[in-house]
């Protein structure tokens, strides 16, 4: 039976256990998709096992796998856009759907292999691709290409998964179906590391302004592991692995008041003109990007108790504004409220 609970038999038999919390109830089964938490909820814990199971799971994502050895377990957390889940299997088939592994939108899977053996597949024995991944393999995966995924034996896996239309994807490997790297590619397995000690936190007690420092860190890792990865598309990728160079600084710096557009140019070795170029066509232009990034941190900060305190100025010279009024006129224009309102609200919803 699938549950969104902790499992306590399955604490005395898996590894999966050190990510897991004791709940008193076991909440019916997930009828959303097996790869991101229930509707409302931060983290979801599931398993699957046994054939009633598998005729279940197969109507969220097509799966081959013999009833009697069919079980999975895994458990989602989900950081702004990103879908964390470290997976524990038993040998299976994934379907080549090309349907996103049941998401709503397109999505990118970064995937890093801990334990066993996966083999992704695409196309026919012919003329398709292939490609095994062993112990700290990884790959990425697009979710809207036919990719078979195939294990013969017990596996454990780690999964980030990304809506495409994200910033942190600006190289998308748009002439593969998918890309596979070994251990030779460090960010891999750093990625791999950071999400599985997430998912082994008290994810629901974190604060909102820990929620966005985590999720900062998994943008610099996902851009970063995209951008090794990723297989160039023509003469566009040059463009696009600066921007993605770009947004990263401005999401690490976007604190320091001197920020800017000159600023920013001159530290990154380039004109403004060619900075300003790198973003034409864009949702957003640089200072954009800057400013909506302080606007971020200034709203996680306006909602999180810790800071309920802290005065408009101090809060404007640690989140880059330089002045309450700066900050105060950039969070009116973006949300239509004052800070004080928003605060209020929090206070209330508390």
């Amino acid at each position: 039976m699938t549950v969104t609970a902790s499992l306590e038999r399955t604490a005395r038999r898996t590894p999966f256990a050190q990510a897991q919390r004791p709940m008193n109830t076991a909440a019916p089964r997930t009828m959303t998709c097996p790869f991101e938490p229930e509707t409302g909820a931060i983290v979801s814990v599931r398993e699957w096992r046994g054939d009633e199971d598998l005729e279940h799971f197969n109507d969220l994502i097509r799966l081959s796998a013999r009833p009697e050895n069919f079980h999975i377990q895994a458990r989602t957390a989900r950081f702004g856009q990103f879908d964390i889940t470290y997976m524990v299997h038993g040998p299976l088939r994934l379907e080549a759907a090309g349907d996103n592994w049941g998401h709503a939108v397109n999505t990118l899977r970064l995937l890093v292999v801990l334990d066993g053996e996966v083999i992704l597949r695409h196309g026919d024995m012919s003329h398709g691709e292939m490609s095994t991944l062993r112990r700290r393999d990884g790959a990425l995966l697009l979710g809207w290409e036919e990719i078979a995924y195939t294990a013969n034996a017990p596996a454990r896996v780690v999964i980030v998964d990304v809506p495409s239309d994200h910033d942190v994807l600006g190289g998308l490997p748009e002439t593969a179906p998918f890309v596979a790297g070994g251990t030779e590619s460090a960010l891999l397995s750093a990625l791999a590391a950071f999400a599985l000690d997430l998912l082994r936190q008290d994810v629901e007690s974190l604060t909102p302004s820990v929620r966005a420092q985590i999720t900062d860190s998994l943008e610099s890792l996902i851009s970063g592991t995209v951008s090794t990865l990723a297989v160039p598309s023509g003469g566009d990728w040059n463009r696009r692995s600066q921007r993605m160079h770009v947004v990263r600084y401005i999401a690490t710096h976007s604190a320091d008041p001197e920020l800017g557009p000159s600023t920013l140019a001159t530290h990154l070795g380039m004109s403004k003109r060619s900075l300003q170029r790198l973003f034409e066509g864009e949702k957003y232009s640089v200072s954009q990007l800057i400013q909506a990034k302080r606007v971020d941190q200034v709203l996680l900060r306006l909602r999180d108790p810790r800071y309920a305190a802290t005065s408009l100025d101090e809060m404007a010279v640690l989140t880059g504004f330089g002045s309450a009024l700066a900050l105060r006129r950039a969070v009116q224009t973006a949300t239509g409220r004052t800070p004080s309102a928003l605060r209020a609200e929090a206070v209330a919803g508390n």
